[in-house]
């Protein structure tokens, strides 16, 4: 291995990925794994996340762990920080992925919904990071990445998202300021704002028009969310695994503090919403 990727080697690191069993975050943990991190991945299914690790392992040579968790029970998340600190002696790398959308009218979305929302998406995401600060900030070392979307950056035509686009914003802002908190000690803090990629929720959506629509239906609404990139395509799950292999070694350790936008140029472009 040469010096320029020796610098995104992750050998003896520690990591955690929220909602690591699936989509993106499979990818992210894979990537972690690749670059000869110890991964633990965290979901609410267990039969999905012992597939999935079996499935890092075998892909990545490496062993890969799970937890269950429901992250909108605030015990479940104490439970996750304790089983992770004991199993791994420690997590250098968070990745918070999982995260929790309604699409709802504002006027309409029940005050129960909106707490659990900012439980999973905001609430999770800290208690994670307070919990594994201590070790980073013993260590001199550390990674906080989380995933954001670009919802957070305008709303959305077709799809009432406006309590879903206010928690990721928060995120936005809580990453910002906890790198200027945790910078002097070696840890950087930064957000994913992801647009649309083709995991598994993608493909639901594609099945139910054309199950609404007829057969053709998806792909026709495919191809208009592509229109409405710079790139002309959606991005695959696999495509956020480079940069998370950056932003979690050293060769992207003076990257902090930033909303790095992966979305094809999505926000980028003024063409006017296509509908299938």
């Amino acid at each position: 291995m040469n010096n320029t990727f020796r610098k995104y080697d992750l050998s003896g690191k520690t990591a955690l990925v929220t909602g690591g069993a699936t989509g993106i975050g499979y990818y992210m943990a894979r990537g972690l794994a690749a670059a000869g991190a110890r991964v633990m991945i965290s979901a609410r299914r267990e039969n999905v996340l012992k597939d999935a690790a079996s499935r890092l392992g075998t892909e990545t040579g490496g062993d890969a762990l799970y937890h269950v968790v429901d992250l909108a029970n605030p015990k479940s998340v104490r439970d996750l920080v304790d089983h992770a600190i004991s199993t791994l002696n420690g997590v250098d790398i968070l990745i918070g992925n999982a995260a929790m959308i309604v699409v709802e009218p504002l006027e309409s979305i029940k005050d129960e919904t909106l707490a659990e929302m900012f439980q999973v998406n905001v609430a999770a995401n800290v208690a994670l990071v307070r919990g594994f600060l201590p070790h980073m900030r013993t260590n001199k070392w550390g990674r906080i990445i989380i995933s954001s979307s670009t919802a957070s950056m305008h709303g959305a035509p077709s799809e009432p998202v406006s309590m879903y686009s206010m928690v990721k914003g928060a995120l936005n802002s809580f990453v910002r300021a906890v790198a200027v908190e945790v910078g002097r000690d070696g840890i950087t803090a930064n957000s994913l704002v992801l647009g649309m990629h083709k995991t598994e929720l993608v493909e639901e959506i594609v099945g139910v028009l054309d199950a609404k629509n007829g057969q053709g239906a998806g792909e026709a609404w495919l191809q208009a969310q592509a229109s409405m990139t710079a790139t002309g395509h959606i991005a695959e799950s696999a495509d956020a695994e480079g940069m998370v292999q950056l932003l979690a070694s050293d060769a992207g350790r003076n990257i902090t503090g930033a909303n790095l936008v992966l979305d094809g140029g999505h926000t980028i472009m003024m063409r006017p919403y296509q509908t299938p």
